[in-house]
């Protein structure tokens, strides 16, 4: 599986996200297509369409949930991939977890972005990896741009995952985000 670059992710999540909202359409159009053949239907009763129209709406509903919970897994899954890219192989072995968790641990405590930069340049001269990620991690978090840009200039194998996961995050969050997806998966309008 090939590392993902700010390049691939641009390319791939916009054409994926397309694909759901595209699914979601469709359903939308089947739905309607449905509700009018039901309408037109002069054998059916009142009370026999209003069944089969709520059982149309129940089974479309139940379609853009599906397409809504793909599309999140998806992006998900895409997230976790470059988080665990961005982190990079790190040892299983007890004492390197708890380095790693006592590294969180302190970082979690760094409250301003000079400390966390004062923090970083040690972690960086002392050679102390899990500590210097840890503060990256908290800097990409809390957008401390100029410690995120250290980490990323003293480890330069993390720049395009970390862009990556900026462009993810960029786009897969946020009120323009939520109201598209309000949109795309909410109730066909009649």
């Amino acid at each position: 599986m090939s590392k993902s670059t700010a390049a691939s992710v641009e390319s791939s999540l916009p054409s994926a996200l397309n694909s759901y909202k595209e699914s979601a359409s469709a359903a939308k159009e089947a739905h309607r297509a449905a509700r009018q053949a039901i309408l037109a239907d002069p054998m059916a009763s009142d009370l026999a369409k209003k069944q089969k129209l709520e059982a149309l709406d129940k089974d479309t509903r139940s379609k853009l949930d599906a397409i809504k919970g793909q599309q999140d897994s998806y992006v998900s899954g895409l997230r976790n991939k470059i988080e665990k890219e961005l982190r990079g192989n790190q040892p299983t072995d007890a004492n390197s977890v708890l380095l790693r968790r006592d590294a969180a641990d302190r970082a979690r405590k760094i409250t301003d972005k000079q400390e966390a930069m004062d923090v970083l340049n040690d972690a960086i001269r002392n050679g102390d990896a899990e500590m210097a990620h840890a503060i990256g991690t908290r800097a990409r978090n809390h957008v401390w741009l100029d410690v995120a840009q250290a980490y990323q200039a003293a480890h330069p194998d993390t720049a395009d995952s970390a862009a990556a996961l900026a462009y993810v995050e960029a786009n897969t969050s946020g009120a323009a985000y939520n109201l598209s997806n309000s949109m795309t998966y909410a109730a066909p309008n009649v």
